[in-house]
């Protein structure tokens, strides 16, 4: 019960910025540190599993998603023949990373969700980074660097999903090769045209929402909408009440319910409303041969902290830097 009332301390709270008065700060903290240490408890067989592949009828359809967004490396053989290159884009042994963003109507992004791909070793791995991490994201004139949670990546400086990326490369010391953004009304509408994903949940839950300040889900089946889904995803990335698997599974029920049952012209239609840098026109067309599919964690490393009255998730250097070759590293 002490647990669930920190949790509602932390969902009541504005949604840009959460804030706690000096004498609540360090109950929140000991709070935290002891749901945390609960939750890494429950969690270490997930941790563990984390770091090996998917189950392949999961794999099967993160593919599917992954081939209507994520992933432009499968257009090379054809993308390289239309426009008579001489060489190839990568060598055998090297591998190519995509960031797939969803952006709320206040052009906050919620969801952020880095891979990678060997053609090599047909494989990829899929990373999601929380809203709330502390990341540089504005180059001051002065060459000095301004740090803020990932969410306002979108608004800041210059903006756009080109922020998005530099913001997410510069937090993970990474390159990233390609990027797109969908916005969450988008992302809604493709799930409303099939009326809503049906998912499981296994416990009573309360998670952290977008346009509201929570949702409160009862155990057993449910009929989600676009902000739902999306808010599901954002609990399992930090690890609250869900976890990697749930993440995964949340994926699966996307695709096997909304893209691969919606017809390739209205799919073609949305893609329209995508902001990113590869093409999906031919993302569409093109087929790839299934990867295996493995999960990279950041819930080893995550530490939650209070800057000038606000909430954060910070990582230290050394620990993105693992995570970084983690997500490279092909054997």
């Amino acid at each position: 019960m002490k647990d669930k009332r920190l949790r509602d301390k932390f969902y009541k709270t504005s949604d840009q910025e959460l804030r706690f008065t000096k004498e609540d700060r360090n109950e929140v903290f000991e709070q935290i540190h002891k749901l945390e240490k609960k939750n890494n408890t429950k969690k270490k067989s997930l941790v563990s599993s984390s770091k090996k592949f998917a189950p392949l009828i999961v794999s099967l359809l993160v593919v599917g998603l992954c081939t209507f967004l994520f992933i432009p490396s499968i257009l090379l053989g054809n993308f390289n023949n239309e426009n008579n290159a001489s060489e190839s884009v990568f060598q055998e042994d090297e591998f190519l990373t995509t960031l797939l963003t969803v952006k709320d109507e206040n052009n906050r992004i919620p969801i952020n969700l880095l891979l990678s791909y060997s053609k090599d070793k047909k494989m990829m791995k899929v990373l999601s980074i929380p809203r709330d991490a502390y990341a540089p994201i504005l180059e001051k004139n002065d060459g000095t660097t301004s740090y803020d949670k990932l969410t306002h990546a979108y608004v800041y400086g210059s903006g756009g999903a080109e922020n998005v990326r530099t913001t997410v490369s510069k937090l993970f010391d990474l390159t990233i090769d390609y990027y797109a953004v969908i916005d969450l009304e988008t992302l809604s509408s493709m799930i409303d045209l099939v009326n809503g994903i049906d998912y499981d949940l296994q416990e009573d839950i309360r998670v952290r929402a977008i346009s509201t300040v929570a949702f409160e889900f009862k155990k057993g089946t449910h009929r989600l909408n676009g902000e739902e889904v999306v808010a599901l995803m954002m609990d399992a990335t930090v690890g609250r009440s869900l976890d990697e698997q749930d993440q995964l599974n949340l994926i699966n029920a996307v695709i096997n319910q909304t893209i691969n049952e919606l017809p390739q012209t209205e799919l073609k239609q949305f893609t329209t409303k995508l902001e990113g840098n590869f093409p999906i026109e031919q993302l569409l067309e093109n087929k790839m041969e299934l990867p295996s599919i493995q999960s990279v964690s950041l819930l080893d490393g995550i530490k939650d902290e209070m800057i000038d009255g606000a909430y954060y998730i910070k990582f230290e250097k050394d620990f993105l830097s693992s995570v970084s070759e983690e997500l490279t590293t092909f054997n």
